[in-house]
């Protein structure tokens, strides 16, 4: 069970897939009669991940619909649709003695309903959750995974930590271990900083001449992606349009926007950090 909640989270649905090693950090297979204990990297677990789900973790969200928002809800969610209909109703206020209404029903997966039907029912949409580096995806450690098939990965709407303190309120006390798994998950954040996050001897500046057809340049050493990589401007100048992007970390490959090569003259200084090695890290 993880150590940030005490189920088996996000944190737990990670552990191993960057390989499993022995006490002393050399690889391992799992069954080997020799081995006692399995120990994962987690910095080789997040990068395992991020490759089979390429950065991105889903939430299934409830929206209720209202008579203002359906709009924005048909664009959330495109298995809803909101329909118009017209119909004549009672109107002394008219000299006809009616007038024409217009009202709402709702189709969700093909089937039609009600506004109060809808809600009822309930209608949810897909939030897309990008990361990048290992400290954009430590937040979610506490998340329960509630579907994982082939690159869809999808969590609980709030960590299982918070879930816990609500339904213990709900049930008449308020818990306390909560206060033990926010402590941890912030001792981690800052062990994992401090070993891996750490530019000191890796940051580098170099001028990049960049291609006029792909607008791509090369720097001369591996980019770590974990950091950011951004311009170096001439003094007082802050214009551009936007950052550098990386095509190819490992070849220090990165793009320039068209209206950023013309207005640096197809030559721009950039500041990034380059891949150092990372050892296997046996917490």
């Amino acid at each position: 069970m993880s150590m940030f909640s005490g189920k088996c989270d996000l944190c737990d649905h990670i552990m191993g897939m960057g390989g499993w090693y022995d006490r002393d950090g050399n690889p391992v297979k799992i069954g080997d009669p020799d081995v006692r204990a399995y120990y994962s990297d987690e910095y080789r677990d997040f990068l395992a991940f991020r490759k089979q789900t390429g950065g991105v973790i889903h939430q299934y969200k409830k929206i209720k619909v209202t008579n203002w928002n359906y709009e924005e809800v048909e664009k959330l969610c495109p298995q809803f649709k909101a329909i118009k209909h017209t119909r004549i109703v009672p109107d002394k206020r008219q000299k006809s003695g009616q007038r024409e209404e217009t009202y709402y029903t709702y189709k969700y997966y093909d089937k039609e309903y009600s506004l109060k039907e809808i809600n009822k029912k309930g209608v949810y949409f897909t939030v897309n959750i990008e990361f990048n580096t290992l400290l954009d995806l430590i937040p979610y450690y506490p998340y329960i995974v509630c579907m994982s098939c082939g690159s869809e990965v999808v969590i609980s709407n709030q960590s299982y930590v918070d879930e816990a303190v609500e339904d213990a309120l709900e049930a008449g006390y308020f818990p306390t271990m909560w206060r033990y798994y926010k402590k941890a998950l912030q001792d981690h954040y800052r062990e994992i900083v401090l070993r891996y996050y750490d530019p000191t001897g890796y940051e580098c500046e170099e001028e990049v001449e960049f291609d006029p057809k792909t607008f791509t340049g090369q720097v001369s050493s591996p980019i770590d992606d974990q950091f950011r990589i951004t311009w170096i401007l001439s003094t007082g100048s802050t214009l551009y349009w936007v950052g550098p992007k990386i095509i190819d970390a490992d070849h220090g490959v990165i793009k320039i926007h068209e209206v950023d090569f013309k207005r640096f003259g197809g030559k721009a200084k950039v500041y990034y950090v380059k891949q150092r090695k990372r050892d296997v890290w046996i917490g």
